[in-house]
């Protein structure tokens, strides 16, 4: 058992739809419904607009200075009030932090480019991708001209890519990171996370050296051997060197980096962890722990917006989150 600490929460609001896509910008958060219910709120969790996007979310972005925005919905990439251009099912975008990267994926390979806000291709590159008809996903770096592509085939298999752009070409260079979440790369860019179903590896890069791992094992014995709750698919970095791992039953805990080992568990104030039994009735002799956490986003300023029952939006400091967030690391 590992000791449990509450986070404040700055702020909470409840949506009226599915909080299914949920990304940052500069003044706030934008969350998305599987069938293009948008609401965007700022830093405070206050709302700032409500609209439809008409279809399918597959994916959402938006500038740091919030004046960009692009999304793919129902197979085709809109970009601002202006771009509606067919792309694959397979396909994502994401401003890091100036350019506007996009990823298509036509079955044999993934096209990578840079376009202009008018949707036009700048450069691109193309990376196999060997599982045939994978889903793709675009991930922040710390370097401002660097991105991760994930290219995921559930059991088939996943690899993840560093993409970089010296202004002319993109180089992509396969990472060693065969898992099942995407890539999370530290703030210097030294070393990465990556997670499967029952691991959380550090890997230094580019070095390569041998990689310090966290089994689920070793963190939760139990659950383990009686399967009463799985690794969850959120990796959040928190200052000081240490990150946060949820549980498929809405549980977090928080690990040191440093060591690979687990320091505690948290619960955000007004959401506890119970057991199966209370959050779900229907599974009235299922007493495992279980919180209703679903997933975070880290956004402006430190802060990070957590989902929880699917709705519910709540902010907090990572700072809060961190046992010891000044620790130098």
């Amino acid at each position: 058992m590992h000791p449990v600490r509450e986070v404040g929460v700055t702020a909470t609001l409840t949506l009226d739809h599915r909080a299914f896509v949920v990304r940052p910008w500069g003044s706030g958060f934008a969350a998305a419904a599987p069938d293009g219910a948008l609401t965007v709120v700022d830093r405070r969790l206050a709302v700032v607009r409500r609209t439809d996007l008409g279809g399918a979310v597959a994916d959402l972005s938006v500038s740091p200075d919030g004046k960009s925005w692009a999304c793919v919905v129902d197979g085709r990439l809109r970009i601002g009030a202006g771009v509606d251009v067919e792309v694959s099912a397979e396909t994502a975008c994401l401003w890091q932090p100036s350019r506007l990267w996009v990823a298509v994926g036509t079955g044999d390979d993934v096209g990578v480019s840079i376009r202009t806000p008018d949707g036009v291709v700048v450069r691109e590159v193309r990376v196999p991708d060997e599982y045939r008809g994978s889903a793709v996903m675009l991930c922040p770096h710390p370097g401002a001209d660097r991105v991760v592509l994930w290219v995921a085939a559930g059991q088939d298999g996943q690899q993840s890519w560093l993409i970089h752009d010296d202004g002319t070409t993109l180089t992509p260079e396969l990472l060693p990171a065969e898992d099942s979440l995407p890539t999370l790369f530290g703030p210097d860019g030294s070393w990465f996370l990556t997670a499967d179903d029952d691991r959380v590896v550090r890997r230094a890069w580019p070095a390569g050296t041998e990689p310090a791992e966290l089994r689920w094992a070793d963190v939760d014995p139990v659950a383990e051997a009686d399967g009463s709750d799985l690794p969850g698919a959120d990796l959040q970095l928190l200052p000081g060197g240490y990150a946060s791992w949820n549980t498929g039953n809405g549980r977090v805990r928080v690990l040191d980096v440093t060591t690979m080992t687990v320091v505690e568990e948290i619960v955000l104030a007004g959401h506890p962890v119970g057991t199966v039994a209370e959050r779900y009735p229907a599974l009235a002799n299922d007493h495992s722990p279980c919180g209703d956490f679903d997933q975070a986003v880290c956004g402006a300023d430190g802060m990070l917006l957590s989902v929880h029952e699917q709705r519910t939006l709540v902010l907090s400091a990572a700072r809060d989150w961190s046992p010891d967030p000044d620790r130098a690391f």
